[in-house]
């Protein structure tokens, strides 16, 4: 499957460095594609099937994911409210 920045912009790239330290990467590990990046290398922006574990130091305060396997109606988006060296996702739900 080509890449988000193929399809976009033609690019074949594994990441891309956003002039103040931004980093947009398409990398996965441990089933979480990281996709946006913070100066620190914190994650800001992350994909995958599994919400990450608690306690994971490689997530930003505030960072959102996104579970990709959810049922149909059913809300997928998470936000930590922990800290960037002790996750904690909770799920955003529309009240």
């Amino acid at each position: 499957m080509p890449s988000m920045w193929k399809k976009l912009f033609g690019l074949e790239v594994d990441k891309l460095e956003v002039k103040g330290g931004m980093t947009v990467a398409n990398t996965a590990a441990s089933g979480v594609t990281h996709l946006i990046k913070d100066a620190l290398g914190k994650t800001l922006l992350a994909t995958g099937t599994t919400v990450p574990s608690d306690t994971a130091p490689l997530y930003a305060k505030g960072c959102l994911f996104i579970d990709t396997d959810v049922a149909t109606g059913t809300s997928g988006l998470y936000v930590n409210v922990g800290t960037s060296s002790s996750c904690v996702f909770k799920l955003v739900t529309n009240a």
